[in-house]
């Protein structure tokens, strides 16, 4: 009991210490979503969600207090264990924030009502909350946005220059090709790929963002995707290519030994119905490589850079005119704070 009433008094003055203790150092930014907000003039520490996660580790890996998501064991040596090394797995425990002493919160802004509730959170806690953009149109602008806010210039300048060297380029030229020499293509998640991801999803922006024609476009309404298909609806659409997701655990990622049954790929592969669609009989059934992210979604972030560059490379190879195992050695330095070699690569793609 005594424990209980000592974190409540904690919580109700730690929040007003924290205020009186930085007024006198003040400076006022705008965030994505147009909300004026006063931050510390330097910021040291921040707690994000789990979109903004990775887009803050890497502009700063020792800025981040928290971690959102469990890096598996096969992918520690993808990213700097300084994503999750003595930081809590948490992002919307209110109790756990003030523990931490973040100096700013960031939080992903899918929509407007995200706006009530980091208004409703700062409020609450006293601690300055921005809202930040996540979708790969967005990446640069979030970048420069983050740089300037939380005194990372020389950081967000690197990325930035990556995206206009690599990534952006990839989106104007894919734009210029007539729809009838684009691909069509269906995204295949599940145990027997029979769901997937519509035009417009949080999950399959990295195919909008290359403009390719992806063969469903009844949007779900869910953040989490996954719409349930029939087999009979694959075979009408007859996409040129699939894509298959990295989910776990039979996605990939996984030893093979470690799954209960086939991957999707390796059952799409053999299934003697999926034979019949064109992409299975011309070989273009395609892995999401999937450490130490996914690089499609799961999650929907920053961690999609690579997975731009990947998915381009087996789609457009004409247009990809950069040696991509160069790239993503440098994307993951810059992203991931790793060195990664060719046999690195070489193992990541064959995932």
């Amino acid at each position: 009991m005594k424990q209980a009433v000592g974190i409540f008094v904690w919580l109700c003055v730690f929040p007003l210490h924290y205020c009186m203790a930085t007024e006198a150092q003040q400076r006022e930014v705008t965030d994505m979503a147009g909300r004026r907000v006063s931050l510390p003039v330097t910021v040291n520490r921040v707690f994000t969600d789990r979109f903004i996660s990775l887009m803050a580790f890497a502009l700063d890996p020792g800025m981040t207090c928290n971690a959102t998501f469990r890096v598996p064991e096969a992918g520690r040596k993808y990213i700097s264990d300084a994503y999750y090394r003595d930081k809590p797995l948490t992002e919307n425990n209110e109790e756990e924030i003030l523990k931490l002493r973040p100096e700013v919160i960031l939080l992903s802004f899918p929509d407007d009502a995200s706006c009530e509730r980091a208004d409703r959170l700062q409020a609450k806690l006293h601690i300055p909350v921005l809202l930040v953009k996540f979708g790969i149109a967005d990446y640069r602008s979030a970048c420069e946005f983050l740089g300037q806010a939380l005194n990372r210039r020389a950081a967000a300048g690197r990325i930035i220059d990556f995206l206009d060297e690599y990534l952006i380029p990839l989106h104007e030229q894919t734009k210029q090709i007539p729809d009838g020499k684009r691909p069509s293509a269906y995204y295949a998640e599940g145990n027997r790929g029979l769901n997937t991801e519509a035009a417009g999803s949080l999950h399959s922006q990295v195919i909008d963002y290359l403009h390719v024609r992806n063969v469903a476009t009844a949007k779900t309404g869910s953040i989490h995707g996954m719409a349930a298909v029939t087999l009979e609806q694959v075979l009408m659409w007859n996409p040129d290519v699939i894509i298959v997701w990295s989910g776990l655990p039979s996605g990939a990622g996984l030893p093979q030994q470690a799954k209960k049954e086939k991957s999707t790929r390796a059952y799409i592969l053999t299934d003697p119905v999926w034979k019949q669609v064109n992409a299975v009989r011309n070989s273009k059934v395609y892995q999401v490589p999937s450490l130490p992210f996914g690089w499609i979604d799961r999650p929907p972030g920053i961690n999609c850079v690579p997975g731009v560059l990947w998915l381009a490379s087996r789609i457009y190879p004409e247009t990809v005119t950069f040696d991509l195992n160069s790239v993503l050695k440098i994307c993951f330095r810059l992203f991931y704070h790793v060195e990664i070699t060719d046999s690195d690569v070489a193992w990541l793609l064959g995932n």
